[in-house]
């Protein structure tokens, strides 16, 4: 006992002194436990919910996830650059400003979006009651998820980690309790899509009280002319990274649940939302609890310490690849074996998805702990080719397959294995560009 308390003690300190790596740790800590109670809870939710099911949240998931990226044009990115807390509380005012502006466009378009169009995308017949809740549904998910990424932005910049893992373990558990608790009232597929809400935006309210302490000073501290100052100084986000994050959100994972839904049939989506919520996004998890750290300790050293910036850089990449590695091996070997028994028989095509879609994974692991770094060198335009130059790569990828007349898997291990080499030029951009700012500031 002696002992253990002895190696305890021995880990609280050897953490204190690498506070990079306590961060992660506690970020890690509440990811981890949130994805554990999603993912022991997915078997539940395979009997509940059937793979077209699932594949109606992915079509949802998928068109949230592309419109969310630019809730307040990326100004929430620059959070972590600011000093003063003054400018701090006024930029945060911008997003939460550009929030209400953009949610109102997305509710118009989102209703005025003709049903004859919406047929060709959405994996059900269009029925009017049924497309009507699903686009309210799209506008809540859109305001909660935005309000809750400028939130998690000023923890960020507050370095309040202990905050962000507690609301990355109530959205592992919020979010698949209540969709099997909504299933069990009878909420069919619009349960599903609520529970996914309540699940991606738990702890917005918390986040933001945890880390304003001094909240009467600070609002005090708001005017109309210091966000207008703020508004201009980080104007590059919103005039490029807001629309190349648009691009880099649909040539993204996302897109593909689109092109599946149009081209194959949403219970091949099903199989692929499944498929990554087991496999991909417990590396996601990782990758955003390290890129959390990394924005936040890359903010303060991209202009005083560029060479502690490269090294970190290369040491999350390294470390991220051979644990990536690692666990795309293991669910592979695993999921052959056991993919049947824990999700149910209906379940059992899933297997040769994950094989299709391991390599993209893989890749998407690796650059997720650093995907920022071209946003956080302020290098906004190159980032912003990269993403076309994705999109276009991995849709032409995917139509010319599909044209082909190829089957579903190999499409989609093709999609894949171009997700790979659009992540391997990204890492090279990056590398170079930090490798430049060491010149310019030696």
């Amino acid at each position: 006992m002696a002992f253990a308390r002895g190696r305890v003690r021995w880990l609280q300190d050897w953490l204190i002194r690498r506070p990079f790596l306590r961060n992660v740790s506690i970020m890690l800590g509440g990811a981890a436990g949130g994805q554990m109670v999603s993912i022991v809870l997915s078997p539940v939710l395979t009997r509940l919910y059937s793979p077209q099911q699932f594949g109606v949240l992915s079509v949802y998931s998928a068109i949230l996830a592309i419109l969310v990226v630019v809730a307040s044009l990326r100004y929430e990115l620059a959070l972590p650059l600011v000093r003063s807390d003054e400018d701090a509380i006024n930029l945060m005012a911008v997003c939460l400003c550009v929030l209400l502006a953009t949610t109102a466009v997305v509710g118009l378009g989102a209703f005025a979006f003709p049903d004859r169009l919406l047929d060709s995308l959405w994996p059900n017949p269009v029925n009017s009651i049924h497309v009507a809740s699903y686009r309210g549904l799209l506008i809540l998910g859109y305001a909660c998820l935005g309000a809750y990424f400028i939130a998690l932005y000023v923890a960020t910049r507050a370095g309040a980690f202990h905050s962000i893992a507690k609301t990355r373990f109530g959205q592992g558990v919020v979010g698949p309790v209540s969709q099997i608790g909504l299933a069990m009232l009878g909420g069919s597929t619009p349960g599903l899509l609520v529970g996914s809400i309540l699940g991606q935006s738990a702890g917005t309210f918390g986040l933001f009280f945890a880390v304003i302490p001094d909240r009467h000073a600070l609002v005090r501290a708001l005017s109309w002319q210091r966000m207008a100052d703020m508004a201009r100084r980080y104007s590059r986000f919103p005039l490029i990274a807001s629309w190349a994050a648009l691009i880099d959100a649909i040539g993204s994972n996302q897109l593909l649940y689109l092109l599946i839904s149009v081209q194959y049939s949403a219970r091949i989506a099903g199989f692929i939302f499944l498929v990554e919520r087991i496999v991909s996004r417990p590396l996601a998890i990782i990758g955003t609890s390290i890129l959390q750290v990394f924005v936040g300790e890359a903010g303060q050293t991209v202009s005083s310490d560029p060479a502690k910036l490269k090294s970190r850089f290369y040491q999350v990449v390294l470390r991220q690849f051979v644990l990536a590695v690692a666990w795309v091996v293991i669910t592979n070997v695993a999921g052959a074996m056991l993919f049947p028994f824990v999700f149910g028989a209906e379940w059992t095509e899933g297997i040769v998805y994950l094989q299709a879609m391991s390599l993209g994974y893989l890749a998407l692991a690796i650059v997720q702990p650093v995907f920022h770094t071209l946003q956080i060198l302020e290098k906004q335009s190159l980032a912003a080719a990269w993403q076309i130059g994705r999109l276009l790569l991995t849709a032409g990828t995917f139509e010319l397959g599909a044209a082909l007349g190829y089957d579903a898997p190999w499409v989609i291990a093709g999609y894949g294995a171009a997700q790979a080499v659009a992540c391997i030029v990204l890492l090279l951009l990056m590398a170079h560009s930090i490798q430049q700012l060491q010149k310019v500031r030696p």
